[in-house]
Order: structure tokens, then C-alpha cells, then sequence
């Protein structure tokens, strides 16, 4: 290697170690040490970011879930970077006695704080600063009545749209629990998929179900991640059924009902549904300004400047972004920030400026059917022809360019596109967009037809 391509590669690797550190700012400690922190440098290859991970699991999971946000990252700092490549390293383990990886992996099983589980509960997450309204009343006093009388409800389902406090009402419920009971397990349905995954690996399955099935209370956020996944789905079944017998408080988040979880065992299902579900619900209008100034209060109190945000703001932010307390609150933010920077009051022809992206993300309702009739219309294919099991270039490729398209401009997950596919697996999904990224760098007519589609979807909304 020239010095000059080495010092390249060691440009490149101080510019993904600082990306690092905002993937762990983005997604938390949580996830970051799951996923991403053993993501390592490997070289820049043309206009390809080349990176290495330990295995095919953690490649896929990787792809499917944080890809195009490290690629986003990455681009801010090299923008000739057009993609991700991923090379598998297959760990190989030793079995010198002295190694520490079995004292490294049982310290990542149980904390250190006096938790007992493989995600830290958040402690600022607390029922003094969750705000009740109607959208979430019952939820709250589903959990406080476990939490005064364990078994009451069991297992507790809470489900909900995306952002609207479902993680918050867990991690209160496990902060109060702390106090009064030992081994309190709180995990994202992920982490759990991955710790499972790995206990194969490492031949530690025996120590994964101890750990499991000794807690006193159980709780699991995000459960519908565990859809697909057999091995995973009948060890979750069998350790949900070992903890509802031995008495231990079960407590569970998702996105939907149990009745509406795809590719879940029907007797898990069943088992879901057998205690107390749940929903929370988008906050109404007084609600949202309730949150609102409680974070501004916050942020006075926090900030030496003594930012003040007038009431007609927080009136337009939660006049705008309804749908979700998290991004509700992501503009808050953003409107503190330029607050404190610029040491002045605006108006709210200012605040629409500063949160353009965001309201613009807000009144955009494309949806992947209207993808679908988008790309089959443009392509002059029928809608059966489309949807059927053809792999035909001229329809499999308007297929993966619909399937691009989703991706881009939907907040549907993977699976979710996948399932809008007549029922296509996720992999398919991450194929079919690799696909149309690589020929939209090769062919020039390519890239121009698939910003036409986009372009006539942008402007039919």
C-alpha cells in the first residue's frame, strides 16, 4: 500500500470513528452497543464505503434498520460515498481458559446498576414527567395498578403508533419496580432476538434461559421485531410460559394489537391477549401543549440563558405535529436551539422556517399503494402481473423500484414493504433496493426514469 492510499484509509477511519459517536447520540447506548459498535472501518473502494461486520446476522439486521441513516451520516463528510458494502469476519473463538469473552459477555447480561436485564432502564423516564390525557389514561392506570399489584394484569400489552410514549410508560413502570423488586429485565424485542441469536452461537443457550426465566419481572419493548423469526418466536413462547407460571409480571409494547401481529404463532397470539391490552393513542390538542410547556419548563430551568418560548409557538407546534409526541418534541428542540443561539424571540412565519423539513415530512401522505399504481402505470404493466411470482426484467424491475421507492418515501418498515408485496420477505426487499441503487450509478437512463416516478409522486400529493 502507497503512503498515500494509507493515509487516505487513516482519514477515512478518523471520519468513521466520528461517526460513531452520532450513532451512538442517535439510537442510544442501548442499540449502539448491540449493532454498531462492533461495526469497524475496512477501506473506501471507488464510491463505496466498505465496512466490516462479525457476521451474516448482524449484516442483514444492519441493512435492514440503520444502513441508510450511516449512509446519510457518512455522506455529510465525504459526499462522493454513494453506498455501503458490508464483509463478514466470522469470529473465531478460542478456548484458552484465560480469555475474558465469557466474563465480557455475562457483564453485558446483567448490569451493573442492580438491574438485572440487557438494556439499562432509562432513569429520567418516570411517571412524574409522563403527561396523562386521554389518549393514554388507561394505559396509565393499567401500569400503575401492576406496579401496586403484580399479576393484576398479565401480561400487560400496551400498544401504539410510533412516538407516543408507549417506551416511556415501560421504563416508569420499571423504575418503580426497581424499588421494590429484584431482577427486573427490560429489553427491546431486538436485543433479545440478537442475545438469543449469540447464546447459539456461543453454546450458552442454558445460561440465556436462566437469566430469562429467573426474572421477577419481564418487560420487552417493541415485540412485533420478533415476527419471522421461528427459533426466536418458540423460545420467547416457551420463556413467556415459564414466567405467567411462575407467577413473574409480563409487560409488552408494540405497534398494533395481538390480533394484528403478522407471522406471529397464533398461540402466542392467544397468549398476548390473555391479560389486559392496552392502547395509547395520538395526545389531543390540550394535551400536546401540556407536554409542550412541561419540556419548556425543562429547558428554563436547564439553560443558563433562560430561553422563554412564548405561547403562540408552543401553540403552532402542537397545532402541527399531532401524529407523534417524539417528533413533536424533536421540533421543540429545534426551535430551544435556535433560541439559545440567537438570543431573540420569533414569530411563527420564523418557526415555519426553522421546521420546514419536518412540516413538509408532515404533509407529505404518499403511501406504498400509491407507489404501486405510480410505477405500473408508468411502466404500462398490469397490477397482476406486478403483484404475481414473475421474475421477469420488465416486470421484476418496475417491482424493485416501487420497493425502492417505499423505502424512501414511507416510514414503512422492511417487512412492512415486504408484506405489500404479496407477502414478499424482507430480504427481498433489501435486495431490490441494493439493486436499484447500484444501476442508478450505472445507467444514467435509469436513474433519470426512477426520478420521474419520484418526481410524478411529489407532485400528485
Amino acid at each position: 500500500m502507497s503512503n498515500q492510499t494509507s493515509l487516505k484509509n487513516n482519514l477515512t477511519s478518523e471520519k468513521w470513528d466520528a461517526l460513531q459517536s452520532s450513532l451512538l447520540g442517535l439510537y442510544g447506548k442501548d442499540v449502539y452497543t448491540s449493532w454498531l459498535q462492533g461495526v469497524t472501518f475496512n477501506k473506501i473502494n471507488f464510491n463505496a464505503l466498505i465496512l466490516n461486520v462479525k457476521t451474516r446476522f448482524i449484516r442483514d439486521w444492519i441493512v435492514a434498520h440503520y444502513a441508510d441513516k450511516i449512509l446519510d451520516l457518512y455522506k455529510k463528510q465525504d459526499s462522493n460515498i454513494s453506498r455501503i458494502e458490508f464483509q463478514i469476519l466470522e469470529r473465531t473463538e478460542t478456548k484458552n481458559p484465560k480469555s475474558n469473552v465469557i466474563d465480557f459477555e455475562k457483564k453485558d447480561l446483567v448490569q451493573d446498576s442492580g438491574s438485572y436485564g440487557l438494556s439499562k432502564i432509562d432513569e429520567r423516564l418516570v411517571f412524574d414527567n409522563f403527561v396523562v390525557g386521554k389518549s393514554n389514561e388507561l394505559a396509565f392506570a393499567a401500569a400503575n395498578r401492576i406496579i401496586d399489584n403484580l399479576n393484576k394484569y398479565n401480561p400487560l400489552y400496551i400498544y401504539g403508533g410510533v412516538g407516543l410514549g408507549k417506551t416511556h410508560i415501560l421504563n416508569a413502570i420499571g423504575n418503580q419496580l426497581l424499588k421494590k423488586v429484584d431482577k427486573v429485565i427490560y429489553v427491546s424485542a431486538e436485543r433479545f432476538m440478537y442475545q438469543f441469536v449469540r447464546s447459539i452461537k456461543n453454546n450458552e443457550v442454558v445460561k440465556f434461559k436462566d437469566i430469562f426465566r429467573s426474572a421477577k419481572v419481564l418487560i420487552i419493548d417493541d415485540i412485533q421485531f420478533v415476527s419471522g423469526k421461528d427459533v426466536t418466536q418458540e423460545e420467547f413462547f416457551h420463556t413467556f410460559n415459564a414466567l405467567i407460571e411462575s407467577g413473574s409480571q409480563i409487560v409488552i409494547s408494540c405497534d398494533r394489537p395481538p390480533n394484528e401481529l403478522d407471522r406471529i404463532q397464533d398461540r402466542i397470539k392467544s397468549r398476548l391477549s390473555g391479560g389486559l391490552v392496552v392502547d395509547v393513542q395520538s395526545p389531543d390538542f390540550e394535551q400536546r401543549v401540556k407536554i409542550l410547556k412541561q419540556r419548556c419548563l425543562k429547558e428554563f430551568h436547564a439553560s443558563e440563558r433562560n430561553i422563554i418560548i412564548d405561547d403562540e409557538i408552543i401553540n403552532f407546534i402542537a397545532n402541527e405535529l399531532k401524529l407523534s409526541i417524539r417528533e413533536m418534541i424533536g421540533a421543540f428542540n429545534r426551535i430551544a436551539a435556535y433560541l439559545n443561539i440567537n438570543q431573540r424571540k420569533i414569530s411563527v412565519a420564523e418557526a415555519k422556517h426553522i421546521l420546514r423539513d419536518s412540516l413538509n415530512k408532515i404533509h407529505t401522505n404518499i403511501t406504498i399503494e400509491d407507489i404501486q399504481k405510480t410505477v405500473v402505470s408508468y411502466y404500462n404493466i398490469s397490477m397482476h402481473d406486478f403483484m404475481s411470482s414473475r421474475r421477469s426484467r420488465s416486470v421484476a424491475r418496475p417491482r424493485q423500484i416501487a420497493m425502492y421507492l417505499a423505502k424512501k418515501m414511507t416510514t414503512k418498515s422492511l417487512p412492512d414493504i415486504g408484506r405489500n408485496f404479496s407477502g414478499r420477505d424482507h430480504t427481498t426487499v433489501i435486495h431490490a433496493i441494493k439493486k436499484v441503487e447500484e444501476l442508478m450509478i450505472q445507467d444514467k437512463n435509469f436513474e433519470n426514469e426512477v426520478k420521474d416516478i419520484n418526481g410524478k409522486l411529489t407532485k400528485s400529493i
